[in-house]
C-alpha cells in the first residue's frame, strides 16, 4: 500500500489534535511518522507506527520498503528541515501551511520569500488552510498549480450542538481559547471586556491557554483591577475545552496581525464554538471571514479595536433572540465545509493529485531524454570538452593571480600584526586594549578571508555560467551546421535523382523511338516482299496461259 511520511518535529502538543486527526484518520494511504527524536508513550497523541530518522542507517532503501510516495509537513519551518532529505532521495514534499508561514507581511515578507525559494526549486506541493493564506503564497512566489486549499476540520461529534440562552441571573460567561501570543490579541480583548463589564457587571471573561505573553497579560488585568473579572484558566485538551463551551454563552477571539507578522489561517477553536452553538465574535482578519459571515452566523470587527469588539459582545447581550437563527446557520456551515471526515476525503483526493503530477512529470522527463538524437549528444559532448578545455586554461590563470594578491594581503596584514605587538612589547607589557585589538585585527583577518571566498564563489558561479553558455552556443552552432549539411545533402540527393530518373526517362523515349522505327521498316520490307511475291506470281500465271495456247 502506497505510504505519505508525516514528519514532525517534536511530539504533537495538546493544541494541536487537529494535525493528529489528519495523520490517523487517513485509510487510503498508509500512513507513518518520521522524526529526529525518540519515540515517548508519555504523549497524549501517540503514533503506531514511528521512525526516529537518525537512527535509520539506511534511508534509501527504508523510504523503498515503506513504498513512501511523499513526505508531509505540517508547518514551513518543519518543511524546510526535511527538504534536504527530500532533495537527495528525490522524494515529492507537501507543507501544510497554517499562519506566520503563509505571511506575506513586510516584516516578515523577506524571511518566508527567501525560505521558499528552495521549495519552488524541488517542486513542493503547499496545503494552506484557507484562501487568505493561498494568496500570501502566490504573493511570495509559490506557483499556483502547486497550492491547494485544505481547510481544518474538526469532531462535530466531539462539539455538539445545543440551544444557547442568555441567563436572567448569575454569571455570564465570555470565553476565549487561544495560546497566549500577541496574534491572538487578548490585551484587545480585556480592553474590550473592561467596557463591557462596566456595562453588565455579571459578565465574566474566562480566557483558556498559556504562553509567552501570560505575565503581559496578567500584568494588564492587574493594571484594570480585573482579578475576580477576567480569569486565566490555564492549557486544556479538546475534551475539556469541549466542556467548557458547554459553560459558556459567548465566545469571542480578537485575532491580529503581530508585531512580527505572525497572522492566523482559520483558527479551529472559533469552528468548535460555532459547531457548539456559542454566538461568535471575533475580527476581520486573515481567514476568519471565510469562516464567519458578518451579522450572519457571527459579528466581526477590526482587529486592533477594543471598541468596535466590545460592541460585537454588546450585539448579543442585547439581542438574545436571534441567539438561534445565528448558531443554527453556523453549525450548518460547519457541517457543510469543516467536518473533519469531509476534509480527509478531501485531503486524500489532494494526494492523489499530487502523485499524479509527479508520475506525469517523470514520464515526460524520461520521454524529452529518450527523444534526444546522437547526433545531438555528440555534437554537446565536443562542444563541452572543447569549451571546458578553454575555461580551465583561463580559470587555472586567474586562479593564480588572485592567490598570489592573497599572498601579499596576509603577508602585509600579519607583518602590521607583529610589528605592532612588537612596538607594543618594547614599551612594557601588553594591556587588555592592546590584546583587544589584536583580537580584533584577527577578526578583520578572517571577515576579510570569508569575503574573499564569496567573492571567489561568485566569480566561479559566473564562470560556470559563462562555460554553460559558450557550451550552449557551441552546441547549437554545432547543431544547425549539422542540419545545415544534411538538408544540403538531401537536396543534392534529390536533385541527382531528378537527373538520373530525367536520363532514364530520355533513354526510354529514344529506345521506344527506335523499336518503332524497326518496326516500320520490317514492315515495309514484308510490304515489298509480298508484292514482289504477288507480281512474280501473277508473271508465272500469264506465261503458264501463254504456253497453253
Amino acid at each position: 500500500m502506497k505510504t505519505i511520511a508525516y514528519f514532525v518535529s517534536e511530539n504533537i502538543k495538546t493544541h494541536q489534535r487537529f494535525i493528529y486527526n489528519q495523520i490517523v484518520k487517513i485509510s487510503s494511504y498508509r500512513s507513518i511518522v518520521i522524526g529526529p527524536f525518540d519515540d515517548t508513550n508519555q504523549t497524549e497523541f501517540p503514533f503506531e507506527n514511528y521512525y526516529n530518522l537518525n537512527k535509520i542507517k539506511d534511508l534509501e532503501n527504508f523510504f523503498k520498503e515503506q513504498e513512501i510516495i511523499a513526505i508531509h509537513a505540517h508547518h514551513g519551518k518543519h518543511g524546510q528541515e526535511i527538504l534536504p532529505v527530500c532533495e537527495k532521495y528525490n522524494i515529492p514534499l507537501i507543507v501544510s501551511i497554517r499562519g506566520r508561514d503563509g505571511s506575506d507581511r513586510p516584516e516578515i515578507f523577506r524571511k518566508n520569500a527567501k525560505r521558499y525559494s528552495s521549495f519552488i526549486k524541488h517542486g513542493a506541493h503547499f496545503f494552506p488552510v484557507c484562501q487568505y493564506l493561498a494568496e500570501g503564497l502566490r504573493s511570495l512566489g509559490i506557483p499556483d498549480e502547486k497550492i491547494h486549499v485544505l481547510y481544518g476540520g474538526i469532531e462535530t461529534d466531539l462539539f455538539a450542538y445545543s440551544t444557547p440562552i442568555l441567563p436572567k441571573e448569575g454569571e455570564i460567561r465570555v470565553l476565549s481559547v487561544g495560546r497566549l501570543v500577541d496574534k491572538k490579541g487578548f490585551v484587545t480583548l480585556i480592553n474590550a471586556f473592561k467596557r463591557i463589564y462596566s456595562q453588565y457587571p455579571r459578565a465574566r471573561l474566562h480566557i483558556i491557554g498559556t504562553g509567552e505573553d501570560e505575565e503581559k497579560i496578567k500584568s494588564v488585568i492587574t493594571e484594570f483591577n480585573l482579578k475576580d473579572v477576567v480569569i486565566l484558566r490555564g492549557a486544556m485538551d479538546s475534551k475539556q475545552v469541549s466542556k467548557e463551551l458547554k459553560k459558556a454563552h459567548i465566545f469571542c477571539l480578537a485575532s491580529q496581525t503581530g508585531k512580527t507578522g505572525d497572522i492566523e489561517g482559520i483558527p479551529n477553536v472559533l469552528k468548535e464554538a460555532m459547531a457548539s452553538g456559542l454566538p461568535v465574535v471575533s475580527t476581520q482578519h486573515a481567514g476568519i471571514p471565510e469562516l464567519i459571515e458578518h451579522q450572519r452566523t457571527g459579528y466581526l470587527a477590526p482587529e486592533k479595536n477594543d471598541i468596535e469588539l466590545a460592541k460585537g459582545i454588546q450585539f448579543f447581550l442585547e439581542h438574545p433572540e436571534i441567539w438561534n437563527n445565528y448558531t443554527e446557520r453556523a453549525r450548518k456551515v460547519i457541517e457543510e465545509k469543516f467536518d473533519v471526515n469531509k476534509q480527509i476525503m478531501e485531503q486524500q483526493r489532494l494526494y492523489s493529485l499530487v502523485n499524479t503530477t509527479e508520475t506525469k512529470t517523470e514520464t515526460k522527463t524520461e520521454a524529452e531524454m529518450e527523444t534526444k538524437t546522437e547526433a545531438e549528444m555528440e555534437t554537446k559532448t565536443e562542444a563541452e570538452m572543447e569549451t571546458k578545455t578553454e575555461a580551465e586554461m583561463e580559470t587555472k590563470t586567474e586562479q593564480k593571480t588572485e592567490n598570489e594578491k592573497k599572498t601579499e594581503t596576509k603577508t602585509n596584514i600579519s607583518l602590521n600584526l607583529i610589528i605592532s605587538i612588537a612596538a607594543n612589547k618594547s614599551n612594557g607589557v601588553i594591556t587588555p586594549t592592546m590584546a583587544e585589538a589584536e583580537m580584533e585585527t584577527k577578526t578583520e583577518l578572517k571577515k576579510e578571508m570569508k569575503t574573499e571566498e564569496k567573492k571567489e564563489k561568485k566569480k566561479e558561479k559566473k564562470k560556470e555560467q559563462k562555460t554553460e553558455q559558450k557550451a550552449e552556443q557551441k552546441t547549437e552552432q554545432k547543431t544547425e551546421q549539422k542540419a545545415e549539411q544534411k538538408t544540403e545533402q538531401k537536396a543534392e540527393q534529390k536533385a541527382e535523382q531528378k537527373t538520373e530518373q530525367k536520363a532514364e526517362q530520355k533513354t526510354k523515349t529514344k529506345t521506344k523511338t527506335e523499336n518503332e522505327k524497326k518496326k516500320k521498316t520490317e514492315q515495309k520490307k514484308k510490304t515489298k516482299t509480298k508484292t514482289k511475291t504477288k507480281t512474280e506470281k501473277e508473271k508465272e500465271k500469264e506465261k503458264e496461259k501463254k504456253s497453253k495456247k
